[in-house]
Order: structure tokens, then C-alpha cells, then sequence
């Protein structure tokens, strides 16, 4: 009856999930925390890994954009992440966003013929939530946009396209973007290699080198993956041996580099974890 059409942004930038009793007082007490509230790391989600039951794929994942930890109840969830901490033009990351506006939500749900999802047990009514609330910078203008994943065969279900026809109609009463993003709109293969180099965004001293090592060690690498055409494994390899520092400090230079841009290779079509040729870098930035 409700058909929620499918929608994608450039760069695929552009709900409720089964809980424990949901109360009253619980609610209240979400509100009192400062739940859905905030921006950047004071940010607090409305659900974390710790409210839900967990199915086992349940994560926290810390965030380049937002320096605090996101939490995730799906695979799909967390790789779109890593998608929009590449984005240049997603600013803030804001997940388990919650349509925390009941009255609006609720007379929605009326209007159209929907019953409202409440609590079997207690009777209270849910709050909603959009997977994703994201600030993007498009033209030199911000602004919200909502965005839920799902997986494409859930679509075909009557009560999962009733909750998205609420969704979809509170966000257009509050004029914000919205859409859905399936698994067939997430270039898997980009989520991986950002996932791949994603613990590497910021330098970390370690036993051997701190941070200004780190960084003159990432200049010397820069120089290595120019001149020298053979794999970029045995390259980072050999620079360890030649620096005499711990194994895989070289590689995690790299993860760096290619995480803040400064090696540019097309993370849509080579798989950065197989090692593949210095040829494939695009360009280094020094």
C-alpha cells in the first residue's frame, strides 16, 4: 500500500529495532541524557550497542569526522559509514537519530492509516530512528540530510514500508532530505579499503618513534612508492628493514597517507589489502 521509493545522492550520500521493554520512565530518562542531542563529539545516540539485544553484528566503530565512537547494529550500517567519513562533503555523522518529535510522528501515523508503533508491553509509544543524520557541505551550504539502510529484500514488507512512509513524511514536515540506501548502492569494495586504513587516520607514537619520526618516516615512504615499481607491500617492507624499526610500521604510514589523501589511488576498483603494484598510485602529495 505505502511504497517508499528507493534514493541515492553522488557519493551514495545521499527503524525502530527490536529492544527490551520500552517505558515511560525509560524514555524520559533517553531525554534527560541528552539523547539525540548534540553535534560533532558531544553527540550522544539515541540507542547504543548496550540498549539493544544483540543479533551479533552489533559494533563501535571511533570516527575520523566526529572524534567520539559511533554505534552500529549492522554490516550495512557500518560500511555506509565508512563511506561518509571519506566524503569531502559529509561534515558531521550523526547515527540512531530519532524522530523524537512524537506528537508529529504520531498524528502522521494517523492521518495516513498507519498504527503507531508501540510497546507490546507497556503500551508507550516508540521514537523512531533514522539510521543517519548527516550535516553536508554542498555549493558552500549546509544542511541535514536523513538517510536509512536497509536490506533490499526488506522492502517488500507491509509494516517495514508503513514505518518508512512515517520517516519519510516527518522529515518532509521538517523540510530535511530523506531517503533509503540499500546494500545495492554501497560500493563494497570502497568500504572495505576505508575500512582497511581507517585505524590510521591519526598518527600514533609508538615504542620505537613518535609522532615527528612518524611523519619524516611518511616523507621518506612518499619518496620509496615514487621511484621504486614492484608492490607496495615489499616496499614498506624494505623500509623497515632499512629504518630498523618494528615490522608494519611502514604499512601503517601508508594506511595514513592514503586516509588523509596524500597518496591518491582509486579505492573503487583496487583491493588496498592484496598488495597491489606502486603502479596503481594516482599521485603523492608532498
Amino acid at each position: 500500500m505505502y511504497q517508499v521509493k528507493v534514493r541515492s545522492l553522488p557519493e551514495v550520500i545521499f527503524m525502530v529495532r527490536g529492544r527490551r521493554e520500552w517505558t515511560q520512565a525509560k524514555y524520559e530518562r533517553y531525554i534527560k541524557e541528552g539523547r539525540g542531542r548534540g553535534s560533532g563529539k558531544h553527540y550522544k545516540p539515541w540507542l547504543t550497542i548496550q540498549d539493544v539485544p544483540s543479533k551479533g553484528r552489533s559494533s563501535r566503530t571511533p570516527g575520523w569526522k566526529t572524534n567520539r565512537v559511533h554505534h552500529f547494529f549492522s554490516d550495512h550500517e557500518k560500511r555506509l559509514f565508512y563511506l561518509f567519513e571519506w566524503s569531502d562533503i559529509v561534515t558531521d555523522i550523526r547515527e540512531q537519530f530519532p524522530l523524537d518529535n512524537l506528537d508529529l510522528a504520531m498524528s502522521i501515523a494517523t492521518d495516513i492509516g498507519i498504527k503507531y508503533p508501540v510497546d507490546t508491553q507497556s503500551g508507550t509509544p516508540e521514537v523512531l530512528t533514522s539510521d543517519f543524520m548527516l550535516t553536508v557541505n554542498l555549493d558552500g551550504k549546509q544542511m541535514q540530510i536523513a538517510r536509512t539502510v536497509k536490506p533490499s529484500t526488506e522492502l517488500e514488507k507491509k509494516r517495514v514500508n508503513e514505518k518508512f512512509e512515517i520517516e519519510r513524511q516527518y522529515y518532509l514536515a521538517k523540510g530535511i532530505d530523506w531517503g533509503i540506501i540499500t546494500e545495492k548502492e554501497i560500493p563494497r569494495l570502497l568500504a572495505e579499503n576505508v575500512e582497511w586504513i581507517h585505524s590510521a587516520y591519526r598518527l600514533e607514537a609508538n615504542s620505537e618513534m613518535d609522532t615527528a619520526q612518524l611523519l619524516e618516516l611518511s616523507t621518506i615512504l612518499k619518496s620509496k612508492l615514487q621511484e621504486e615499481h614492484t608492490t607496495i607491500n615489499k616496499v614498506t617492507t624494505a623500509l623497515d628493514k632499512e629504518m630498523n624499526i618494528d615490522s608494519g610500521t611502514s604499512l601503517y604510514v601508508f594506511k595514513h597517507l592514503i586516509a588523509r589523501k596524500e597518496i591518491l589511488v582509486d579505492l573503487v576498483a583496487i583491493k588496498l589489502s592484496a598488495c597491489p603494484s606502486t603502479k596503481v598510485i594516482e599521485k603523492i602529495i608532498f
